[in-house]
């Protein structure tokens, strides 16, 4: 007690020196951090609402156990430093905080001229503030420095951050300690690239401690957690033991508000323990670290990625969001894609999401290109989405020129994309689009398809009438290829999370239909028809939206199959949400691509997180993964599937070149032949046939002659019980069946059922799926 009673001596001393407003009681002790913190989310002497400072100021007693530095979207310098209890000096309260945040705006010295150093035990006269759910002191005066030079590490606890699972209790975790110095383990790991915002150099990666379950699990690529509903997680507990570093600290420590945190990339390792002050804004709890390194851990590219296909027997479909794909022309049909510009309807205020320089964009380009070439394999056809509609260019002897009447109705960007590919020795492509999909700032979905393998079908050829139960938009009724869809939001979707625009589709949906050469210069075609989708983002807000988007999306694959019956189709892209079921948080899924899977479609998703489950996601959202990205596809295509497989070169990376990761999906391009099996009575006399159906799994373009012969059974003798057979019959073109008949001789003698077996002959045209019929000759003797 005694040297609490010199404390509160010298603070009555220097208290009579100050305005009366400064201190709460003349005489009384200052306040420790966690009387300002109190036991609930706010402090007791911040209003009780909103934010806002207190009208008073109260002296509060604490050692600067950190600084912190950053700057604003417009480059305005703030600083602040972290301010805490001496262990000898707390409340004794766990319930309560012994840090908190003292922010001091653009000066680096508080009123009385003194400048914030780590190590000095103070007393400080301050409003108390609550500022977006941060406790924080502002209008900070110094008052007395009661002690320099103390180790910080041994003067204040310092907690381990060891979050738990439950999501609850781990904000409570963090509430309790927030204005704290808190450690991170050596050992810990990551669970989310470095990411970092560009306007304020801010930047955040995410972990969970070493001792956690999730670093425990024996497969490198399985220490991570998902937000949505996986296996190898549980859905229920929110993922609590998320820690995420800020840069604050690092910036102070640098004394340069444009540093950023070191790269990190999911499944790193944090190298030694690191320290700082516990920070809230954006609704996320962010450790403050001086400095932080990072160990490099299993490669995220090398987790299950997409093979190359075989070209002359596969076809490679990908989706692909190129994230904000703007190049460095400034559109004069769109006016919100540089800063200057007047603006769009709709959109306010302009939007900038044209890249910083030529260079950049170039680079950019460059980056997409390798992916596509190297990590991708070059699919036969990228379902994109997140291109600029911009067509002010054309390709003229393979460079993109641009004038005032070179449009060719395709996006400039996605040529660029193709021209780039081509400079790396990848396949040749070509781009396609509706501009009329484009959303108000100018994105669109589209297609890039190899050259070689796929061509358009002539739009006359496409007529598609889409029976929906809103009032289509004026262009559904143009003919093109592709062909972008639309309709009136009806008016009985649930409004409840909101709804983006009038429409269906903010970002319309591209239909295109292909003709596919089953190997390249191959006679042998038949058509794909292709859906790239970008719903509205999400997924917890636009919910009825969202599931009227894919209910929209059922109705025109209903629409082609009605009309074409052997059709095959694929409907992917970005939709924003995630697999069945879409919303394990809250605990009431929206079952949003519902009328996707009633429609019939097949999630390519569930084959993949069957076959490779920690592979099973496509983006990263503040350390969690989940599945935003889908290739759906119809029964006659999801009987040709190989393998679906995702391309992680982004989500996990801090240099991806897109925040999503591409999905890429390998069928069998060459039509299957089945021999049935067949049965047949046997009779007394006589013959009677037995009929070995023979099908393909799609219709040729042109005639396949197949050619068959019996081998006898164990219970058979050729000639004594059938007919020996070895013949060829076709199949005509468009058809996908011929019957092969063997005589079967009848007679009087009762014996076993006897067996025999039709194989077809493999042929290089189409690849055999089953070319052996049971053949049975029921007795009834």
């Amino acid at each position: 007690m005694l040297g609490r009673i010199l404390i509160t001596g010298l603070v009555t001393a220097v208290g009579l020196a100050l305005p009366a407003q400064a201190h709460a009681a003349i005489g009384q002790d200052p306040l420790t951090v966690g009387a300002v913190q109190g036991n609930t989310a706010r402090s007791p002497y911040a209003p009780a609402t909103g934010n806002g400072s207190s009208s008073a100021k109260y002296q509060v007693r604490g050692v600067v156990t950190q600084l912190t530095r950053s700057h604003t979207a417009t480059g305005v310098e703030q600083h602040g430093f972290f301010l805490q209890s001496r262990t000898s000096d707390t409340d004794d309260d766990p319930a309560t905080s012994d840090g908190v945040f003292v922010y001091t705006g653009t000066f680096t010295t508080l009123i009385g001229g003194y400048a914030p150093t780590p190590g000095d035990e103070i007393i400080v006269s301050a409003r108390v503030a609550e500022y977006f759910n941060l406790t924080q002191l502002t209008g900070a005066e110094w008052v007395t420095t009661l002690a320099s030079g103390l180790d910080v590490a041994g003067e204040v606890r310092i907690d381990d951050a060891t979050p738990p699972a439950d999501k609850p209790a781990a904000d409570l975790f963090w509430e309790q300690r927030e204005g704290m110095q808190l450690r991170v383990r050596a050992g810990s790991g990551v669970v989310s690239n470095t990411k970092t915002y560009a306007s304020t150099d801010d930047a955040e990666v995410w972990l969970v401690d070493r001792d956690d379950p999730v670093v425990k699990r024996p497969d490198p690529y399985g220490r991570r957690v998902f937000r949505d509903a996986h296996p190898l997680d549980k859905v229920a507990d929110g993922n609590g033991n998320r820690i995420m570093l800020g840069p604050m600290g690092v910036k102070a420590a640098a004394d340069d508000s444009s540093v950023v945190l070191p790269p990190a990339r999911t499944f790193d390792t944090v190298s030694s323990d690191a320290v700082g002050g516990l920070y809230y804004a954006f609704n996320k709890y962010g450790i403050q670290v001086a400095g932080v390194a990072f160990t490099r851990g299993a490669d995220p590219a090398a987790n299950n990625p997409p093979r190359p296909a075989d070209r002359q027997r596969e076809l490679a479909v990908a989706t692909f969001n190129v994230e904000n794909l703007y190049d460095f022309r400034d559109d004069p049909a769109d006016g919100c894609d540089f800063i200057g510009n007047a603006g769009c309807p709709g959109v306010d205020p302009p939007f900038d999401y044209a890249p910083g320089s030529q260079s950049e964009y170039d680079s950019r380009v460059g980056g997409l290109a390798r992916q596509v070439v190297s990590g991708l394999h070059g699919p036969d056809l990228i379902l994109v989405q997140e291109a600029e509609d911009q067509d002010i260019c054309r390709v003229v002897g393979a460079v993109l020129s641009c004038g005032p009447d070179l449009a060719d109705g395709k996006p400039d960007t996605l040529q660029e994309l193709a021209l780039a590919i081509g400079r790396i020795d990848g396949p040749g492509y070509d781009a396609a689009a509706d501009r009329g999909g484009a959303d108000a700032r100018g994105i669109v979905s589209g297609f890039l398809y190899r050259t070689d393998r796929l061509s358009l079908v002539a739009a006359n050829q496409m007529s598609l009438q889409v029976p929906y139960r809103g009032a289509p938009a004026p262009g559904n009724d143009e003919v093109a290829n592709p062909k972008a869809f639309n309709a009136v939001l009806p008016a009985d979707v649930d409004r409840s999370t909101g709804v983006d625009g009038s429409n269906v589709y903010t970002r319309a949906p591209q239909v295109g239909l292909f003709e596919v050469r089953a190997a390249p210069g191959s006679n042998d075609r038949y058509q794909l028809w292709a859906i790239s989708n970008h719903f509205s983002s999400g997924p917890d807000t636009r919910v009825g939206q969202r599931r009227e988007q894919a209910a929209y999306g059922a109705a025109i694959t209903d629409a082609i199959e009605a009309g074409h019956p052997d059709a095959r189709v694929v409907l992917g892209g970005d939709l924003n949400v995630f697999p069945r079921p879409d919303d394990p948080l809250p605990a009431t899924p929206g079952d949003q691509l519902g009328p996707l899977y009633a429609a019939g479609l097949h999630n390519l998703w569930d084959n993949l997180v069957t076959e490779a489950p920690s592979a099973a996601y496509s983006y990263v959202f503040e350390g969690q993964a989940q599945t935003l990205d889908h290739l759906f596809v119809n029964d006659a295509l999801h009987g040709d599937l190989i393998q679906m497989r995702s391309a992680h070169l982004n989500a996990d990376h801090p240099d991806g070149v897109s925040d999503h990761d591409p999905q890429v999906a390998r069928f069998q391009s060459r039509a299957g032949v089945t021999v049935g099996d067949a049965s047949v009575v046997e009779g007394n006399a006589g013959r009677t046939p037995l009929v070995f159906p023979v099908t393909l799994t799609r219709p040729l373009s042109q005639a396949l002659t197949v050619c068959a012969t019996t081998v006898p059974g164990t219970t058979t003798l050729p000639y004594a019980d059938y007919e020996p057979y070895l013949g060829c019959r076709t199949i005509a073109a468009g058809a996908t069946r011929v019957d092969f008949a063997v005589q079967v001789r009848g007679d009087r003698l009762r014996e076993r059922d006897e067996r025999l077996t039709l194989e077809v002959t493999a042929l290089s045209a189409v690849r055999l799926v089953d070319g052996r019929g049971a053949g049975t000759i029921l007795n009834d003797d």
